[in-house]
């Protein structure tokens, strides 16, 4: 079976767990309704660790707290979620690399999953390249290594980490971190948020999509929920990249 075929369904949920949805003919269905067992399709929600932040909108927990992250575990793994793919952007926000270990130290305690997903710098002042590389080394030595705290905890496919990355507008050379991460003892599985730069696509194992409206932009009925979008992504990786990792996302 293809790679196409088997990863991950990727689930986001910003601001709070979602228990049930629709689908666009307006048939109801339950997170737990995607997968069960081992074999079907894992459920990955994206989590924001930045709440407590006194940098970030202040509301009512702070994603530093033992007790909210045990608490927000445990309610993800009641709706059949996986795993969580943190936000995470190194030692650039030391507010949020706290609040990643905390969260890989509980899944380890729960039986539970967790990854990173790696925020490419803003700044275009040249250092892209050397802040990958610098936090993605630390990754490795901080969570992701054998050596690493909770690192059994850790999202793996067929034996290696993964890795999601954020874009931004870095000008990060990714084949200079392809070629670095590839003396780790497994080497990760990096995916990029819809297509990488040509130049780098051979340093990336497949895509992750991320919902966008359409060219009208979000209604405020929710009639809009990116099926244009999630159609050419997928329409696209099966044409396309028909052997790479492909994620889902609802």
């Amino acid at each position: 079976m293809r790679p196409y075929q088997q990863l991950f369904l990727w689930s986001v949920i910003a601001a709070s767990f979602v228990p049930h949805s629709c689908d666009h003919r307006g048939r109801e269905y339950t997170i737990r309704d995607v997968s069960q067992g081992t074999q079907g399709p894992k459920v990955i929600a994206a989590f924001q660790p930045w709440f407590g932040d006194p940098d970030h909108i202040r509301i009512e927990y702070n994603s530093n707290d033992p007790a909210v992250i045990h608490r927000q575990i445990q309610e993800a793994k009641k709706l059949g979620i996986y795993a969580f793919a943190v936000d995470w952007y190194g030692e650039r926000h030391p507010f949020l690399d706290r609040s990643y270990a905390l969260i890989q130290q509980m899944a380890s305690k729960e039986h539970f999953h967790v990854a990173l997903m790696y925020d490419e710098t803003e700044e275009d002042d040249g250092h892209a390249t050397e802040d990958a590389l610098e936090a993605l080394q630390s990754a490795y030595k901080k969570y992701i290594g054998p050596d690493a705290p909770g690192h059994d905890a850790y999202l793996q496919f067929r034996g290696r980490p993964v890795v999601f990355v954020f874009p931004k507008r870095g000008n990060t050379d990714w084949n200079q971190v392809r070629q670095m991460v590839n003396g780790w003892a497994s080497p990760p599985v990096l995916l990029y948020k819809d297509d990488p730069p040509p130049q780098f696509s051979g340093a990336f194992d497949g895509q992750y999509a991320w919902v966008h409206p359409g060219s009208k932009g979000w209604s405020t009925d929710g009639s809009e929920w990116g099926e244009d979008y999630l159609e050419n992504f997928y329409k696209k990786m099966r044409s396309k990249h028909p052997d790479q990792i492909v994620v889902g996302t609802v």
